[in-house]
C-alpha cells in the first residue's frame, strides 16, 4: 500500500487539500478551545500576518495529530494556532527542507527563514520539537530560559507519527 508520502507532489497536494482542509474544518483537535485571538507580533513571512490564531490545548493537538503509520506525513494548508507551553530546549540547528517543500506545495509565497527548532514541554512523555523562524529564535534566546512558560503562536503545517509539525512565528508572556 502506498502512503501519501510516496505519491508524487501534485497528487499529494491534491489529497492533502481534500482531506486536510476537511479535517481542519471540524474541531477534531480543538474541541474545548476559546475563540481565535490575534497574535501580538505577526510573522514577517508570506504566512498571513493577519491570521486569527485558534487557541488549542497542545497536549490534545499532539495526540490528535499523530499519524498511524511511522514516517507518514499528511500536509495541509497551514493553520494558525496559539497555545501555552514551557520552553524545554533553546533554539538549535534544524534542517527545514521538508517544511519548505510543504509550504511550497501549499503555495506559501515568501516563506520564512527557518534553520532552527525548539523543544516544547506540553505535559507529554517528552518535549515536542517545533520549527521556529530565525528572527523569533534570536528573540527567544535572549528573552526566555528553559523552564519558563510562554504563549506561542505557530502554524500547523503537517502531521507525522510524532504529532504536529509546528512553525513558531511569535511568542508572548
Amino acid at each position: 500500500m502506498q502512503t501519501l508520502h510516496s505519491y508524487g507532489l501534485p497528487t499529494l497536494a491534491a489529497v492533502a487539500l481534500a482531506f486536510g482542509l476537511a479535517g481542519l474544518a471540524s474541531s477534531s483537535f480543538a474541541a474545548d478551545t476559546a475563540a481565535p485571538a490575534l497574535a501580538p507580533a505577526p510573522p514577517t513571512s508570506g504566512l498571513s500576518s493577519t491570521a486569527n490564531y485558534k487557541e488549542v490545548d497542545l497536549k490534545k493537538l499532539v495526540s490528535d495529530s499523530r499519524t498511524e503509520v511511522p514516517g507518514q506525513r499528511i500536509i495541509f494548508a497551514p493553520s494558525p494556532v496559539k497555545f501555552r507551553a514551557t520552553l524545554a530546549a533553546r533554539p538549535a540547528p534544524q534542517k527545514a527542507d521538508y517544511l519548505m517543500s510543504a509550504l511550497s506545495m501549499m503555495k506559501v509565497s515568501n516563506p520564512p527563514l527557518v534553520s532552527q527548532r525548539i523543544g516544547l514541554d506540553y505535559g507529554g512523555d517528552k518535549a515536542l520539537a517545533a520549527y521556529i523562524e530565525d528572527g523569533v529564535a534570536a528573540r527567544l534566546s535572549k528573552d526566555v530560559l528553559p523552564g519558563q512558560a510562554r504563549t506561542f503562536y505557530a502554524f500547523h503545517v503537517y502531521n507525522h507519527s510524532r504529532g504536529p509539525a509546528l512553525l513558531v512565528t511569535s511568542f508572548s508572556d
